[in-house]
């Protein structure tokens, strides 16, 4: 019986400031990463993010890492925790057939490069994913810095001791996951180091602070000609056959570090979830007085705001233009063709949840009341948000373009109340929309 081929990739991305032209690379260029996967019959090619900087607040750093379900502090519970279910996340799902670049693509697409990086706890971070069997599965970290190994704020907080904790990292790496390391980033005495190791590849780039002014230094990089030559070289690479044992979780101790470390009482910023399948968990680390659907749309059309419910007791209901209120729910009113168009903002209308622990589910829907174009021309998104204040705007963009009278942006499950979620459909359907749908119901899965 033949090998069934499988793949787990995790891409370690420096998100300090100067790294934004690595992104565009990346994102125009992982389609050529995949293909020789394709050719070669892998029934699986699993790509994990690692997007990672840091700064200083408070008079502590507080680092931050995007992961492909996004930015939110808890991943690294994800990360650390049990829930095999939940660090699934941390990987795309299957989505052509056998890899899901979109979703891979759009969480590039959302990430802000500023603030600086420490690029060994990040290695750490990738090295303790959730990856497939090695009896199975063959596994690759590929990172890309303009930043030194060592400096940083590696340099600057001395997490590390000299490079002893590089070499605990890089010995989990390839002698306890047994993972192949594809490095791009500057020489200096921590590369050395990984290079003394096997199946480790390093491709040198100049120092961001050696760069001439207005320099893109990853411009001068073929991403095309190099991410295909990874992808065919790990493509036809021979399978490990090794017994893997433990492996050393959290070299740097941040399996045990609080949320506030990975920037939890920041407050603000937006989730956007349009292309996000998974779409984003709400926090309850405070109880919700209450949770807000608001419309904003910025063209002078007639959409209306709908919440199509059910309730934890069973009972379905609708709130809308001509039922306002219901069960703690409220709509605060109809704005019409438009009665904000000039400002800022645009249109808006809302819609409150004060007794959100009696919801089971709600979908986020608008009607359109004149005959024109998709729900795509209207500029139009729904925003989530909650009476906790560390709580980020999760937003999702109205982007159907087919042309019926109804359309189903969002849906708000909380058939869960420890992990209840915003998730994007952005759906037309000619007749108003059911919330026991098994079509609604299957997006939870």
């Amino acid at each position: 019986m033949s090998e069934e081929k499988r793949a787990d990739v995790v891409f370690v991305v420096d998100a300090s400031d100067s790294m934004k032209p690595c992104f565009d690379q990346l994102r125009n260029s992982i389609k050529k990463f995949v293909e020789p996967f394709r050719e070669e019959g892998f029934t699986s090619l699993r790509l994990g993010l690692l997007a990672y900087n840091a700064g200083p607040s408070n008079g502590k750093w507080v680092y931050r890492n995007t992961f492909i379900n996004g930015d939110a502090p808890e991943n690294m519970n994800i990360l650390y925790g049990n829930d095999e279910d939940a660090q699934e996340s941390l990987f795309t799902r299957s989505g052509d057939g056998f890899v899901d670049v979109e979703t891979f693509c759009n969480r590039l697409d959302s990430i802000k490069c500023c603030a600086d990086e420490n690029t060994p706890l990040a290695l750490d971070c990738a090295s303790d994913f959730p990856f497939e069997p090695i009896c199975t599965t063959r596994r690759i970290i590929i990172v890309f810095t303009d930043e030194k190994l060592e400096d940083g704020v590696l340099k600057q907080e001395a997490l590390g001791n000299n490079c002893s904790e590089i070499e605990k990292v890089m010995n989990k790496i390839t002698n306890q996951r047994h993972a192949s390391l594809y490095y791009f980033g500057p020489q200096c005495e921590g590369v050395e180091v990984m290079e003394d190791y096997p199946r480790v590849i390093v491709t040198n780039v100049k120092e961001y602070k050696e760069r001439a002014e207005g320099e893109d230094i990853w411009s001068n990089i073929d991403f095309e000609k190099i991410l295909e030559s990874m992808g065919k070289s790990i493509s036809h690479s021979v399978l490990e056959v090794v017994d893997e044992g433990n492996f050393d979780k959290a070299v740097y101790g941040q399996d045990k570090w609080d949320l506030e470390a990975w920037g939890k009482d920041e407050v603000g910023g937006v989730i956007d979830i349009t292309d996000v399948k998974e779409g984003a968990v709400l926090d309850v680390s405070e109880p919700l007085e209450w949770v807000n659907a608001q419309m904003l749309w910025k063209t002078p059309i007639d959409l209306d705001i709908h919440a199509f419910y059910r309730l934890k007791s069973g009972y379905h209901g609708h709130i809308f233009y001509n039922n306002k209120r219901a069960y703690g729910m409220e709509l605060d009113h109809d704005a019409g063709v438009g009665d904000k168009l000039d400002s800022p903002e645009g249109n808006q209308e809302n819609i409150k949840c004060s007794s959100f622990n009696n919801i089971e589910r709600m979908l986020i829907a608008t009607k359109i009341y004149q005959e024109h174009g998709c729900f795509s021309d209207y500029k139009g998104v729904v925003n989530v948000t909650t009476s906790n204040p560390r709580q980020k705007t999760i937003q999702c963009k109205m982007e159907s373009r087919k042309r019926l009278d109804w359309c189903v942006i969002a849906m708000i499950d909380n058939s869960n109340p420890q992990k209840p979620r915003v998730l994007p459909i952005n759906q037309v359907v000619a007749n108003e929309p059911n919330v026991d749908d098994s079509e609604w119901l299957s997006k939870r899965a």
